[in-house]
């Protein structure tokens, strides 16, 4: 009686949940408008905590460190034991994360920021003299040509018509709001320093309390869920974090040398405005794949239009640094920290690109990378609990699998297929065995 109570409770209890489950869902698919509006109201009331969280992610590695440095210190040296040994390591690591990372960037925008300002300005300066000079060119070049110079004209009206139209419809109309959008951005940028700042004191009390904090999540982790979904939950963070971890400050790091190498070469190629195009060729490196494109189209125009012979030479530099980039100074850097292939990178950067902008084009990756790691995983326990194969190499040219035996049954492959198949059976470290030419063919 007992046993049946019980399942007829399970029973109920699962219709209740889906039925829960189903509820909500139409509720937030019928009022997205509404829920998009409070969520993005509670990220803005939690902004510094989120900015916090994000400045103690990323300083904790370093922090880690110098608290263990500090700590080995007075044990070994001073001969403290204990809570005095662990208090001071960790005020003094903290100090030092913090003054460390702050004079960093305040270094780096020291440096950057002058020549940033001087290039703009001389580009201002110069640029009506370099569009002179640049119509002249066209127009010698046109005039060499009558039938292209009756084209570019053309199309020269088109391009005048259009800007006419787009100044009196785009232009006339918003210059009166143009004040109100410039205290809208003194009010963003008031509000961003304010987030930061208050950020700053939340990623100290994060950092101070890391591992309390991390205890009771795990504390609750195994409260609410049973041993082994516990564990799997932990092992899924662990990797999260590695790979999170490793690809941004990788990312980081890759973006930051090539920006270095960018303001040693341009300027001995006598490129003009050498420190702005290398900021913006480093910045936009950190976004994977596009990253190097979308630098690459302002940094041309702005070349072109002082020298269109230089910019040119721009493009051959930057395909250069790209593949070299790309080929031998990622790889070193990034590895295969992510796990995904090619097609799966920039699926993960036009999906979270097109939601979040560029906060999901940086962290698409390394986010779809978690995610691709827990559905594979899941997978693979599914087939092992079917007691199927669970490698993706054991079901290439597969006809089906017999349902007593579990065993795989390939479909009959042609020559090449099989040599393909063999291939992909050996292990990766070990290269395939050179094949002998027929006769006739040199090897």
């Amino acid at each position: 009686m007992k046993e049946s109570m019980k399942k007829y409770f399970g029973w109920g209890a699962t219709i209740v949940i889906a039925g829960g489950l189903t509820l909500l869902i139409f509720f937030c698919i019928y009022k997205f408008g509404a829920l998009a509006a409070g969520i993005k109201k509670l990220i803005n009331i939690l902004m510094p905590v989120i900015v916090g969280i994000g400045i103690a992610y990323v300083l904790s590695p370093a922090y880690n460190w110098a608290r263990r440095k500090f700590q080995r210190l007075f044990y070994y040296t001073f001969h403290w034991r204990g809570r005095r040994a662990i208090q001071w390591a960790a005020i003094l690591a903290m100090v030092c994360t913090f003054v460390g990372a702050g004079a960093l960037i305040c270094g780096l925008l020291a440096l950057i920021i002058p020549q940033i300002i001087t290039s703009i300005s001389s580009m201002a300066v110069s640029l009506p003299n370099n569009l002179m000079n640049l119509s002249n060119s066209l127009q010698r070049l046109l005039r060499s040509n009558p039938e292209l110079e009756e084209q570019a004209m053309s199309l020269y009206a088109q391009a005048i018509n259009y800007a006419e139209e787009w100044i009196q419809n785009s232009i006339a109309p918003s210059i009166q709001d143009a004040l109100g959008y410039v205290s809208i951005g003194v009010m963003n940028t008031v509000s961003f320093l304010k987030n930061f700042f208050i950020g700053i004191i939340v990623a100290v009390y994060l950092l101070a309390g890391q591992q309390r904090f991390m205890r009771g999540i795990k504390r609750c982790i195994y409260a609410i869920f049973d041993v082994h979904w516990g564990n799997i939950i932990t092992e899924y963070a662990h990797y999260a974090n590695q790979t999170f971890t490793g690809f941004i400050g990788g990312k980081l790091l890759d973006s930051f040398i090539i920006f270095l190498i960018c303001c040693v070469v341009l300027p001995i190629m006598n490129m003009p405005y050498a420190m702005l195009i290398s900021v913006i060729v480093g910045v936009t490196n950190i976004i994977p794949f596009f990253g190097p494109f979308i630098g690459a189209i302002p940094s041309f125009i702005i070349i072109f239009i002082a020298d269109p012979l230089k910019s040119l030479y721009f493009l051959i530099y930057v395909l250069i640094l790209q593949q070299f980039d790309g080929n031998i100074l990622g790889p070193k850097i990034l590895g295969n920290s992510t796990g995904l292939s090619s097609f799966w990178v920039l699926f993960a950067i036009l999906l979270f690109g097109g939601l979040f902008g560029f906060a999901g084009m940086l962290l698409g990756v390394p986010v779809f990378a978690v995610l691709y790691h827990i559905l594979t995983d899941i997978i693979t326990r599914a087939l092992k609990d079917k007691e199927l194969p669970e490698e993706a190499a054991d079901y290439a040219w597969l006809d089906h699998i017999d349902e007593s035996s579990h065993v795989v049954v390939h479909r009959a492959m042609e020559k090449e297929d099989k040599q393909a198949a063999e291939a992909m059976a050996q292990p990766a470290a070990e290269p395939a065995p050179e094949q002998e030419a027929p006769d006739g063919e040199d090897k």
